[in-house]
């Protein structure tokens, strides 16, 4: 996030240049809700299973009033499902979805 402009960068391995979505969101009221959601977050620094293989995601988000530092492997906070579809609803405008 820079200056109201969002970059999301969707790639598995290594990132190929060009592979960037910009978008604004300074007037999107998906995003509003989006750092709503944030702020009220109160999840663990660490979400783990014993499942040596499968999904591991982590989320870093600082900003006005919130701070997420994040991360799971095989295991998720109760309210994950809401933040992707938030997060979807933000995304799926430049044609980005995100799922586990």
């Amino acid at each position: 996030m820079n200056n109201g402009t969002l970059t999301i960068s969707e790639y598995q391995g290594i990132p190929i240049p060009g592979h960037d979505k910009v978008l604004a969101v300074d007037d999107i009221i998906d995003w509003q809700l989006l750092l709503e959601f944030l702020k009220a977050c109160n999840w663990k620094r660490r979400y783990d299973s014993n499942i040596l293989d499968g999904t591991q995601w982590e989320l870093t988000v600082s900003g006005k009033g919130i701070s997420v530092r994040s991360y799971g492997s095989n295991a998720y906070p109760e309210n994950f499902d809401m933040f992707l579809m938030l997060l979807n609803k933000v995304t799926g405008v430049v044609g980005v979805r995100i799922s586990i």
